[in-house]
């Protein structure tokens, strides 16, 4: 069977050569014309009408000379990462955490922006963009795209809620589409336990072929990541453990709890401290007490205590995930630090089960504002390359865009929600 080949126009091959070509000046930083010409494999003539194309659309910029081995100074050109941001969201309960994020995800700038009772999405959205922006010192009109990480299950084609934690003010139902006809830009809701694992891959754990992340707060979610890619379930909602009845073998130790969410939630972790003497009335203030000491006699025993239920959590996600590694993340893990995830192991050794890697996380601090930041950088990333095929169609070229923007079931949320 015969196959007819369509030749690339010069119109074409002009999109993808400056494409290339800004791809290569975001990843390895200012280059004259002539490497630009060597790494991309095109002509010195054809070099120079690459970066004359980008200059003229304002993608790149002359940012001072390097003499060359023979001849005049060699003019050095470095990509505009300031023409187009992201703002990466964390929405909790009392407030957003937000952050301004250019295509190499540098953070610009960023705020802790508390709410009023009056909250809405808008409202929420609009406080930290401004904020954020401020901060930076970025014109606000530049943010082209959002990442907002919420505790909820995010169905990843309509971006509607559901299993929702502690969201006050936020609808259910078409929240994504209000956001993006209120502001006009891209929107992406995320599960939070999502981007707390996205991070985690960030902060070294790309050898792993997979990884689950288990959070605990004061609610309980799991991420997993397998053979690179986020495995979110068909509306999002996989990895919503707290809804799982309990093992039988836990009323040997609890009678009360009736699925996963209350064994080894906040409010029980509030419960089983006091019994051991760990100071505090509230679920913060055990957390305190235990970074304060955590190597008192109360504390110890509290995380032994505990690593059982632990282990009782993580059980049904070795037998079905079985991931070449389990993070213990979320609040209540990092009080417990490895102290926990040795525990944990050493409950899990007492079953017939094969037993994972067990360790805690390398992301203590914002991990769902840092996975929200990566995620945001790559759609701007996106845009900033679709702006040379948006300016080379004004001049005739055919469009070759990027996808990145808009959520897909590849990318979209992953898994658990009601994750203090």
């Amino acid at each position: 069977m015969s196959r007819t080949h369509i030749p690339g126009t010069p119109g074409l091959l002009r999109t993808i050569n400056d494409r290339a070509a800004l791809e290569l000046l975001l990843d390895t930083g200012p280059m004259t014309r002539s490497q630009i010409g060597d790494l991309t494999g095109v002509s010195r003539p054809t070099s120079s009408q690459i970066v004359a194309r980008l200059e003229a659309a304002g993608l790149i910029e002359a940012t001072g000379a390097v003499q060359g081995a023979r001849g005049p100074q060699a003019v050095m050109y470095a990509a505009r990462t300031d023409v187009v941001v992201g703002l990466a969201l964390d929405v909790l309960p009392t407030g957003v955490r937000a952050s301004v994020v250019d295509a190499r995800g540098n953070v610009l700038g960023s705020a802790d922006v508390p709410t009023s009772a009056e909250r809405t999405a808008v409202r929420d959205v609009r406080a930290a963009w401004d904020a954020a922006c401020a901060d930076a010192g970025v014109p606000v009109e530049r943010v082209g795209t959002i990442v907002a990480g919420v505790q909820a299950a995010a169905d990843p084609v309509s971006g509607d809620l559901w299993l929702v934690g502690d969201l006050p003010g936020w609808p259910l139902l078409g929240v994504r589409t209000l956001l993006e006809e209120e502001f006009g830009v891209p929107v992406r809701i995320e599960n939070d336990v999502n981007l707390a694992t996205i991070a985690e891959r960030d902060a070294g754990r790309r050898t792993e072929k997979s990884f689950s992340l288990l959070w605990l707060g004061g609610g309980i979610g799991l991420g997993t990541l397998i053979d690179g890619s986020l495995h979110h379930g068909a509306t999002g909602a996989a990895g919503e453990l707290g809804y799982l009845p309990v093992p039988v073998t836990v009323r040997e130790y609890d009678d009360h709890s009736m699925n996963l969410q209350d064994l080894v939630g906040g409010r029980r972790f509030e419960e089983l401290a006091a019994r051991y003497g760990v100071p505090g009335t509230t679920y913060a203030e055990v957390l305190t007490a235990m970074a304060a000491e955590p190597d008192s006699p109360a504390v110890v025993a509290l995380v032994e205590d505990f690593g059982r239920r632990v282990a009782a959590v993580v059980q049904p996600v070795v037998a079905v995930v079985e991931p070449h590694l389990l993070v213990l993340g979320g609040p209540t893990c990092i009080a417990g630090g490895q102290r926990l995830a040795d525990a944990t192991r050493s409950h899990l050794l007492d079953t017939e089960q094969g037993v994972a890697p067990i360790a805690p996380t390398l992301v203590p601090v914002a991990p769902v504002l840092r996975g929200a930041e990566a995620v945001v950088a790559a759609d701007v990333r996106s845009l900033l390359l679709d702006r040379v095929s948006l300016h080379l169609a004004d001049h005739g070229a055919p469009p070759v865009t990027s996808s990145a923007v808009r959520p897909s079931t590849t990318t979209g949320a992953l898994a658990p929600s009601h994750s203090g």
